[in-house]
């Protein structure tokens, strides 16, 4: 039986009362909205895509940083922010541009929050880089769709964090990662329909960690981001109550090729590309 500490009630008030009150909660940045609604929009050209970027000098720089990552391997150097949105393509910089908001929102104060956030968001990193990898060896389109329900997936956690910017006490790791596991999920789709997401990534929110979904017919975005989750979870958390990886419905969606294991249990291709991970958690840092 878990033992909880003394001051977890008051957390999970704090909690509570955050999801009573949606206004507590961040909107999306007004360039945010800009962006992606220039991105929805076939007659905007990568120049003009480039124009609005740059006014955020700091997305306009990770868009160039990840243009030139490892991990997605464009065909040529993007020397230029026009360079970086033509060899990415459009799917991809609304997944860069919602990530870099959705961490923009979230700023915590104290060096405690701050630590748990880093640890959060460094998890957070290497799911969406195991996720990114998966969509591109199943080449699943469109493209943006698991990698985007990814990251999204975990915007409860990070919302946890923020309820406590204000407040006298500041949650352990332990009873942090225990909110996380009673609350986070239910904050994530708060927000999602506070920021009028599409519905798809609602139902990706309430399925994430359900290793026994129905196997699709083919491999599907919950599937990829599933995979990811276990993955990250075993290197963070050491899990020990997860089923066998060939047991879930979606490793058996995986092509044969992509089916090997290493010697933790884990997919070879992750394994295999440890180095291009580590490069894109450095990225987003």
């Amino acid at each position: 039986m878990t033992v909880q500490s003394p001051e977890f009630a008051i957390y999970s008030n704090v909690i509570q009362q955050v999801m009573k009150g949606e206004e507590q909660l961040p909107s999306l940045p007004a360039i945010t909205l800009r962006i992606r609604k220039a991105l929805a929009d076939p007659h905007t050209s990568h120049n003009q895509l480039a124009n609005l970027l740059m006014q955020d000098p700091s997305l306009a720089a990770l868009v160039m940083k990840t243009a030139n990552s490892a991990l997605y391997k464009t065909v040529a150097p993007a020397k230029t922010l026009n360079d970086a949105v033509r060899l990415l393509g459009r799917e991809i910089i609304d997944q860069i541009v919602m990530s870099h908001s959705v961490k923009s929102l979230f700023v915590m104060k104290s060096a405690g929050l701050k630590r748990l956030f880093m640890m959060s968001w460094q998890r957070q990193a290497v799911k969406t880089a195991i996720c990114i990898l998966l969509t591109q060896a199943t080449q699943f389109k469109p493209t943006f769709q698991p990698v985007t329900g990814c990251f999204l997936c975990e915007i409860g956690t990070l919302a946890i964090l923020s309820a406590f910017n204000n407040q006298p006490l500041e949650p352990s790791e332990q009873d942090y990662i225990k909110l996380c596991k009673s609350y986070s999920k239910s904050l994530g789709l708060i927000l999602i329909k506070k920021w009028q997401l599409d519905d798809v990534y609602t139902d990706m929110i309430r399925n994430a960690g359900n290793w026994q979904l129905p196997q699709a017919p083919t491999i599907s975005a919950m599937e990829i981001i599933n995979l990811a989750l276990y993955h990250s979870l075993v290197i963070f958390s050491h899990a020990e109550d997860l089923p066998p990886l060939p047991a879930l419905p979606a490793y058996k969606n995986l092509p044969k090729k992509y089916q090997q294991l290493d010697d933790y249990g884990l997919l070879q291709l992750i394994s295999q590309h440890e180095d291009a991970i580590a490069e894109y958690i450095d990225t987003l840092r």
